[in-house]
């Protein structure tokens, strides 16, 4: 009897979202962390020079258009004092924020920001690293296999679609059938139903079993446009 599978399309590549427990302990409090607290000053800083820049090209833009009558520095701030004003409180608020920064330290301890905050234990982040850097050169072997055909990038997101495609299973005899929906393109298609040739020809069996693995893709030879 076959059996309908399809994965979640919204991890991320290579992410662990189910570990038998999430061992953790506290954190180094003495350990330093970016200050938030600087980062937020950085933005306002970054937003209220985007406005003291607006504020001088407006003023700029009037001093070059003035009439003969306001061209003297007293007339010119007369008749366009609103702008020097924006200019002015522009620039005060730059030259503050800036001050504030400055004065902001750029790291700050990590339990004045986070007194809860806690680590993997070590043992457990170890084996999820080798698990991810094992599962990273599974895909660049797979991808290699479809050089020729794609560059390395695009190679790794065929693989990827096709990680994440719906397919049947079925075991018949001796064999366990991986059968996978096509592909958002036709050359995709092809291109993973001769991976799939590939794989086949391996002989691969089922980690714990006598199952060979047969890959195909639905409706794959039919396709014919490109």
């Amino acid at each position: 009897m076959g059996v309908r599978i399809r994965r979640n399309t919204h991890r991320e590549h290579f992410c662990l979202d189910s570990l038998d427990s999430y061992a953790s302990k506290p954190d180094d409090p003495s350990g330093s962390v970016p200050n938030p607290a600087r980062k937020v000053l950085q933005a306002k800083l970054r937003r209220q020079r985007a406005v003291l820049a607006h504020a001088e090209a407006s003023l700029g833009k009037a001093a070059q258009n003035a009439k003969p009558s306001h061209r003297s520095m007293k007339g010119f701030a007369t008749a366009n004092k609103d702008l020097t004003a924006a200019v002015e409180d522009a620039r005060a608020k730059v030259e503050s924020l800036s001050a504030k920064v400055a004065a902001t330290p750029g790291r700050v301890p990590v339990a004045s920001i986070r007194p809860e905050a806690t680590v993997l234990d070590e043992e457990r982040k170890l084996v999820t690293h080798a698990i991810r850097m094992a599962t990273y050169n599974a895909e660049s072997a797979l991808a290699r296999m479809l050089i020729g055909e794609f560059p390395m990038d695009e190679a790794r997101a065929l693989l990827r679609e096709a990680f994440n495609s719906p397919g049947d299973l079925e075991v018949t005899g001796s064999a366990l059938y991986i059968r996978i929906d096509p592909l958002s393109a036709p050359r995709r298609t092809r291109a993973l139903a001769a991976l799939c040739e590939k794989l086949i020809d391996a002989e691969i069996t089922y980690p714990g079993t006598n199952l060979v693995l047969h890959y195909s893709v639905k409706d794959a030879p039919g396709i014919t446009s490109t």
